[in-house]
């Protein structure tokens, strides 16, 4: 067996290095237990066995038993997350770009190389969302693995903290709101969970947007239809925010008039929206000249009439009575079935009687016409199926552009061309690394939206794991990306932080509400079930109204289900947005009512949170979680030590050494809690660096 190893290895390892020599993937190299090595693409596990890709197209088996450690130890990894081959190709192909064009503009190179600890802490806060633990610092700091930079980026996008960071940006992005008094008394949580687990799945993020633009029902029977279901009554406006999140174009004025800056009429607004022009959301809507269509008042995804005959059967049956405010409960009941997307030929979009711009006449119907690229084919298609398939299909490379700009900007504080949420083809040109910007689109594309991949391979750019620029250039001004920007914690970073200082890693894994008991009360096929049915789904409504937007469907599953009022849980787990006044309020949190608006600014209530504030006191006093884990630690020196490791994921200088020492010779344990203290309160722990 020895020698057979020893002969497949340097039998394919010449024809593996002629062939990878001229390729853009540099294939990895597996070494065996006898020194002997070859390149090959990295397949799979089966069984006891590696399997491989050679140059020539063939495949092979290999015992793995037969590689060195640290071999077998990829494997288990690129076993899980896939081969990174291309993934190292494409990051050295976006340094060599970006690089070309820094030289250009006058600069040597990139920014220094980020030292260790600096990187486990940005990885940890830009991949899963929170600093590292002292044991997950410790095992990076002291490991000696040449790639074991790239493994912990894999980790961690493997890790649940990657989804639960990833849904608090596109909770920002798409406003995703489970408030039932933002809603009209409907709440959203299906839909929130929905996005949970699309991002915990690695749901390809063109099939996200798909199934949100194409979804029907409500959100008990199809959590997606809370895309549309969103802005019920704000027709016009959820238009321009879906221009805004999917197309990058901000054409929200030309609602009222011609846009003043841009090419986009007031023609094309209402023609594009008109791809949702008959697309009903609700029981009743406006008249023609404030809302899309006119007013149809039947129960979408139901037989004629359904509502009609469901409320008569209630009030003969059952003793309601529509008018009485002691039945109001059942009217929010029906209200919430109603709220239920359906296509409906007999709305239309209509230019509103005081049209004032080019491309239409008032009082006239808007025909479906697309702003950007080429024509949606309808082809049988429904408009928003047409609308899907345009706007995701591969020549339109608007749409891969825009999420690729968004997921650089996570990792890099600044987009290649910006605002992410408006700018025109002439601003693409104008970017300032406009080959970088013209390959992540492919890459994009490449990957099939693969969106754990995409930031597998910016992650593993010399660009990325270089030193931040302190000071970040305004809009006007260019950025070469000679580094990541420097930038604070988002609101969920810091709080996310706060609770795994508190409850250790295992605050990845908590879970909160889900909304799965509101879904199962909305789950009701209306074309198949009796009124008893129905009226069972409403009596579980009626019971658990209060408490709907806590629970959880039972072990049981009986119509009582369990109520999670913890509130010690990862950002992403709990109410959405949070509550006011709240550490994450305080820090930005977005209220979900506009794109994009987490805020970053500075204020006095922040300092007096980190000061004074709650989660400051339980994790700096005297019996928190981070004192009692340095307990096992013996001396002052180490215990100090361990202080700036747990705060700040890196060794204290040797002054800092010797004042913590001094604070812990003075003051004993409440010393480790005022330099805790102290740390938590310095920029330094706020700051992704």
């Amino acid at each position: 067996m020895k020698n057979s190893i020893k002969t497949i290895i340097q039998t394919v390892c010449v024809m593996v290095f002629a062939a990878f020599f001229a390729s853009p993937a540099q294939a990895r190299t597996w070494t065996s237990t006898d020194g002997k090595s070859m390149k090959a693409i990295f397949l799979g596990i089966e069984g006891d066995n590696y399997k491989f890709k050679m140059a020539n197209g063939s495949e092979i088996s290999v015992p793995k038993d037969r590689f060195i450690k640290a071999d077998q130890e990829a494997a288990v990894r690129l076993n899980e997350i896939g081969d990174d081959s291309f993934t190292k190709a494409s990051a050295r192909q976006i340094d060599t770009l970006l690089a070309t064009n820094l030289k250009k503009n006058g600069y040597s190179s990139f920014n220094d190389p980020l030292p260790d600890d600096l990187f486990v802490r940005r990885v940890y806060l830009d991949i899963a969302g929170r600093i590292p633990t002292r044991e997950e610092f410790l095992e990076f700091a002291e490991s000696a693995r040449a790639d074991k930079r790239e493994a912990l980026i894999d980790e961690l996008l493997l890790s649940p903290g990657y989804a639960s960071n990833l849904f608090n940006y596109f909770a920002d992005m798409y406003r995703l709101q489970a408030d039932e008094d933002f809603n009209n008394g409907i709440r959203m949580d299906p839909y929130l969970e929905w996005w949970r687990t699309q991002l915990e799945e690695n749901t390809p993020y063109n099939e996200i947007v798909s199934t949100m633009i194409t979804a029907e029902g409500n959100v008990g029977q199809n959590p997606a239809a809370g895309f549309i279901l969103r802005d019920t009554g704000m027709e016009f406006d959820a238009f321009s925010n879906f221009g805004q999140v999917m197309l990058g174009i901000d054409i929200s004025c030309a609602q009222c008039h011609d846009h003043p800056f841009d090419e986009w009429t007031q023609g094309d607004f209402y023609e594009m929206a008109a791809f949702f022009g008959n697309t009903q959301r609700s029981t009743g809507y406006r008249a023609n000249a404030s809302m899309m269509g006119g007013g149809s008042i039947q129960m979408p995804n139901a037989p004629e009439n359904w509502k009609k005959n469901f409320e008569n059967w209630a009030s003969t049956s059952k003793g309601i009575d529509m008018k009485d405010q002691k039945d109001r409960q059942f009217r929010y009941f029906v209200n919430a079935l109603g709220w239920n997307v359906a296509d409906n030929e007999m709305m239309e979009t209509v230019l509103p009687a005081d049209f004032i711009g080019s491309g239409g006449k008032p009082n006239t119907v808007a025909n479906p016409r697309t702003m950007v690229g080429g024509a949606a084919k309808m082809g049988g298609k429904t408009r928003r199926e047409a609308l899907a398939d345009w706007l995701t299909a591969p020549d339109n490379p608007r749409f891969a552009l825009v999420i690729a700009n968004r997921m650089w900007q996570r990792a890099f504080g600044r987009a290649l061309v910006g605002p992410v949420n408006d700018f025109s083809d002439e601003m693409i040109k104008r970017a300032s690394q406009p080959e970088t910007l013209r390959f992540v689109t492919r890459e994009m594309q490449r990957v099939n939206y693969d969106l754990k991949q995409f930031m597998r391979i910016l992650y593993n750019t010399r660009a990325y794991q270089s030193i931040a620029t302190a000071e970040e250039p305004d809009w006007a001004d260019d950025y070469y990306f000679q580094g990541p920007i420097l930038r604070r914690m988002r609101a969920e970073q810091a709080w996310d932080s706060m609770m795994v200082l508190q409850f250790g890693s295992e605050i990845d894994t908590k879970e909160g509400a889900d909304g799965s008991f509101y879904k199962k009360v909305l789950d009701i096929d209306l074309n198949v079930a009796s009124n008893e049915d129905v009226w069972a789904h409403f009596e579980m409504w009626k019971d658990n109204q209060r408490t709907m937007g806590n629970a959880v469907v039972s072990a049981s599953n009986d119509n009582y289900p369990e109520i999670i009022n913890d509130k010690y849980l990862r950002a992403s787990e709990l109410k959405q947005p949070y509550v006011a006044a709240s550490m994450l309020d305080t820090f930005g949190q977005s209220d979900r009512q506009i794109t994009d608006s987490h805020n970053y600014d500075g204020s006095v209530p922040q300092v007096l949170a980190l000061m004074n504030g709650e989660a400051t006191v339980q994790l700096t006093g005297l019996s928190s979680k981070v004192v009692e884990d340095l307990e096992e630690l013996d001396g002052p020196d180490d215990k100090v030590r361990g202080v700036f490791f747990t705060m700040l994921s890196r060794f204290p200088t040797p002054e800092e050494l010797k004042l913590g020492v001094s604070m812990m010779e003075d003051y004993g344990d409440d010393g480790i809690s005022d330099l805790a203290w102290a740390l938590m309160n310095s920029p330094e722990f706020l700051f992704v660096q």
